[in-house]
């Protein structure tokens, strides 16, 4: 099974409080996605026709709600945050468990180190990332599906012109995903022989080595430090060029909607509000997109250490896992 599908028997035991935490999301991107349709009364009615009973309730209904959005926002962190700690909880508990049962001797000093990399490092990867991942990926996709929606029921048109840069940059996201999910995975297998090598040398430090040893072990050392940097460089550029592809294509649909828009409303075809809660909707896409790139690579960084601590735990057959009552 894929690592992300080895993470489902850790998060059915809080499927209570994952579906909770699902609706408190989908709640959070209603607010943020159909804020924006308010903009076109406020703009038509109270700005331009100058209705002074809009005005008021506009007034009265913002403070309330801002106060509904305030509490399923914290329902969303806590709820996620609490199930991210019992599964990250659960994950070492097994590795532990999985350690103790081995038999004496099974594992190859060698080995060692690379098995403390795994325990260590790519479980406080997961850990990080189990939380903010599952948030991120769920809320901000329910929140451009609600704005998607929006920008057709203001103009269908117009949102087929939004929409029109959204193949290259599926296709240039798809790509960069791929890049980076492969250089994570083999920077951390680097990183566990580093810190193998660390460990030798530590350990020898008191002891004295035969003639040459030294100028061996600096340069397998020199070797594997190197093939990290260009690794981590490899990674690091494709997260560097998520964000810029994606504003470069927004820039481009901005600049046929301000076209387009500009003209409908000059014409009489579109009230300023509409436009305006249009080109809202469309510009408020931007920070769920730009969190989905920044969630992507953290994603990709979280399935690469899952799979080398479920590879840990595949070495032998583990202990069988019994399901934690939910609270």
């Amino acid at each position: 099974m894929s690592a992300a599908a080895r993470f489902w028997p850790y998060l059915r035991p809080h499927r209570r409080r994952l579906v909770w935490a699902v609706a408190a999301m989908c709640g959070v991107a209603a607010f943020n996605g159909g804020a924006v349709l308010l903009l076109k009364p406020i703009v038509d009615r109270i700005f331009i026709a100058r209705d002074l009973a809009m005005l008021w309730l506009a007034v009265a209904a913002a403070p309330v709600l801002m106060t509904i959005k305030t509490a399923v926002s914290y329902a969303q962190n806590y709820l996620m945050s609490w199930i991210g700690q019992s599964v990250t909880q659960s994950i070492r508990e097994d590795l532990f468990r999985h350690l103790l049962e081995r038999p004496a001797g099974a594992l190859d000093p060698s080995r060692a180190a690379e098995a403390l990399s795994r325990v260590t490092t790519d479980l406080a990867i997961v850990q990080a990332e189990v939380v903010s991942v599952p948030l991120y990926l769920i809320r901000d996709s329910m929140t451009l599906l609600v704005l998607t929606g929006a920008l057709f029921y203001l103009d269908w048109r117009f949102a087929l012109i939004a929409l029109a840069a959204a193949p290259l940059t599926a296709t240039a996201f798809v790509i960069l995903s791929r890049k980076m999910r492969r250089a994570s995975l083999q920077s951390q297998a680097i990183m566990a022989r580093l810190t193998d090598r660390f460990g030798a040398s530590l350990r020898d430090a008191s002891a004295s080595a035969p003639a040459g040893r030294e100028a061996g072990a600096m340069e397998k050392f020199q070797s594997d430090n190197a093939q990290f940097f260009t690794l981590i460089l490899r990674y690091l550029r494709a997260t560097a060029l998520a964000a810029p592809v994606m504003e470069l294509c927004a820039s481009l649909a901005v600049a046929a909607l301000l076209y387009a828009g500009g003209t409908a409303v000059i014409s009489g075809r579109m009230t300023p509000g509409a436009f305006f809660a249009f080109l809202g909707a469309f510009l408020s896409a931007y920070a769920p997109i730009k969190n989905l790139a920044r969630t992507n690579s953290d994603l990709q960084r979280a399935l690469a250490s899952g799979e080398r601590i479920f590879e840990l735990l595949d070495q032998t057959s583990p202990p069988e896992r019994r399901e934690a009552p939910t609270p």
